[in-house]
């Protein structure tokens, strides 16, 4: 048991953030049916953007939050400016195009990482509140891996809600459905598009704030996690956000068992899981979607 539920906890932290990660990924292309390589720059400026409101200093915990969702906002803020300015012009275009196009946003947004906080890692510290441990089991796991978990838990409810529980989100579901038809009947595409765009990115955004305690930021972040977002993606359905996020969970304790049991191996844990739903589930183990699914 007590082997058990330590790399069973790190790896549900894992998954969560690669849920926050992957979520706005697999939302952008549900509503707007683009694939959206430049994801993780805004993955990275979430967690540069941490460091910076923080001064790089070591906060309360209280305080580390709010920064962290204040980078998560402008995070968002910037990636409703760029749908606005950029996106836009891309819906028309086949999805090779689309991906070449966002590429290569991904490598501005790096390049401009470097010229901004240039190419040295740069590091915020946690909260002293979060050096902390519980015990489950008679294991003692460290604190922050209980934020994790219940930022990824408390997200995912606040999306379902959003899109399942609100006018704002049956006309998302309208406009994801039939573009055309919701434009005919009043609705504001463009608006919505960047407001879900918005969306998308804030979860980004802070799944970046939320890392960044736990890692040195540097400009290669954007590169690691649009990797696994995207892999992630396929093996939950491309467009199923409940498949996404029931695949981030699978990877992030795969990941974490194979630490512990098979260290070797825990370097191409997300590959053996790609490759294996590739090979017998080509629409992923939940099923891909070419418009927004809830289920």
């Amino acid at each position: 048991m007590q082997g058990i539920v330590l790399p069973a906890v790190n790896g549900l932290a894992q998954g969560m953030l690669l849920f926050l990660a992957a979520s706005g990924l697999s939302l952008v292309f549900g509503v707007m049916g683009i694939l959206n390589f430049a994801h993780g720059a805004y993955f990275m400026f979430g967690a540069y953007l941490t460091y910076t409101l923080a001064g790089g200093q070591q906060l309360p915990a209280w305080q580390l939050i709010a920064v962290i969702v204040l980078a998560g906002l402008l995070t968002a803020l910037i990636g409703m400016a760029t749908e606005v300015l950029i996106f836009r012009r891309m819906y028309q275009l086949d999805e090779i195009n689309t991906l070449l196009a966002t590429y290569a946003l991904l490598l501005v947004g790096s390049g401009l990482a470097r010229q901004i906080w240039g190419v040295q890692p740069v590091s915020q510290p946690q909260s002293e509140a979060f050096f902390s441990t519980f015990a489950i089991a008679g294991v003692t796991v460290p604190i922050y891996d209980l934020v994790l978990l219940a930022a990824g838990l408390l997200f995912a409810v606040g999306l379902w809600w959003l899109l399942y529980r609100t006018d704002f989100g049956r006309t998302v579901r309208a406009v994801a459905y039939d573009r055309w038809m919701a434009s005919a009947l009043g609705i504001d595409v463009n608006r919505v598009f960047t407001l879900m765009f918005g969306v998308g990115i804030f979860l980004a955004g802070v799944g970046g704030g939320l890392y960044a305690p736990l890692v040195s930021a540097n400009p290669d972040l954007a590169f690691t996690f649009i990797i696994q977002a995207f892999a992630v993606v396929i093996i939950g359905g491309i467009g199923n956000l409940p498949g996404t996020f029931g695949a981030s969970v699978l990877v992030g304790l795969l990941g974490s068992f194979l630490i512990v049991y098979a260290p070797g191996l825990s370097a191409f844990s997300l590959y053996i899981i790609m490759v294996a739903v590739l090979l017998f589930r080509p629409g992923g183990l939940f099923g891909a979607r070419r418009t927004l699914s809830l289920g």
